[in-house]
């Protein structure tokens, strides 16, 4: 993995909670744009927040893609 893309991969949770600075922001955001997995890290993060704010759980496919998600870092 590029250097680059592991310094902003970190910051996909604050990015979108709307917590960094308006500089980080955009650097994230520009990294987001053009990366395909932090752009999906980016969007099941987003999901994820939603189902569990609303209390709704996730349909299957989505709670297969979640627990792919969350054991790739463990493996």
């Amino acid at each position: 993995m590029h250097l680059d893309h592991l310094r902003y991969r970190r910051h996909i949770d604050a990015f979108v909670d709307g917590e960094l600075t308006a500089d980080l922001r955009t650097r994230v955001g520009e990294h987001v744009a053009i990366c395909p997995m932090c752009d999906r890290d980016a969007e099941l993060t987003i999901h994820m927040k939603h189902s569990l704010a609303c209390h709704c759980g996730f349909p299957e496919p989505a709670a297969d893609r979640v627990r792919r998600w969350v054991y790739r870092d463990l493996s």
